[in-house]
């Protein structure tokens, strides 16, 4: 009898976020792996190298302006078909707000949700992991002295 492999999300946001989630690339041969990320002119040809989705990249700037909102909605819709056609077991991400509505509709669905805080935070909180922690099922660190600001959090050194 074959033996099917898990399924799971591996979400991040182009950038940092997405070079931290590819230092994983294991899993990608241990599991039946969907990568989603923003698509970004440097993010598309991840799709000759990898299973990959795309969401839509959030608009230049840290503005919450309407076309963060519009992005956001839109990005959720989408994380919702996604999730209903790959049906992931787990979701693993490296944040950031890319990560907030497959995480948050995958609870929903009873997925199991674990967060990897950016490498880059080293003594401070971030936004959208802020949103994530309380309900995540694994909450990992890559700094110990993280373990002071998120109490629940496991530290298991870094993914690099």
């Amino acid at each position: 009898m074959i033996q099917q492999k898990r399924k799971i999300l591996l979400v991040s946001s182009d950038g940092g976020h997405l070079a931290q989630i590819l230092e994983l690339k294991e899993l990608f041969e241990r599991y039946d792996y969907l990568l989603v990320t923003e698509k970004a002119p440097s993010t598309v040809p991840l799709s000759q190298h990898y299973n990959v989705k795309f969401l839509r990249a959030r608009p230049e700037g840290k503005n919450r302006k309407l076309g963060f909102y519009i992005s956001l909605l839109q990005n959720s819709f989408t994380s919702l078909l996604i999730l209903l056609t790959h049906r992931p077991k787990a979701i693993l991400t490296t944040g950031s707000h890319t990560a907030i509505p497959l995480c948050l509709l995958g609870k929903l669905m009873g997925i199991k949700i674990v967060w990897i805080l950016s490498y880059a935070r080293i003594n401070s909180k971030a936004k959208s992991a802020n949103l994530i922690y309380p309900f995540a099922d694994r909450f990992l660190v890559q700094w110990p002295n993280m373990k002071t600001l998120y109490k629940k959090s496991i530290y298991l050194g870094s993914i690099y």
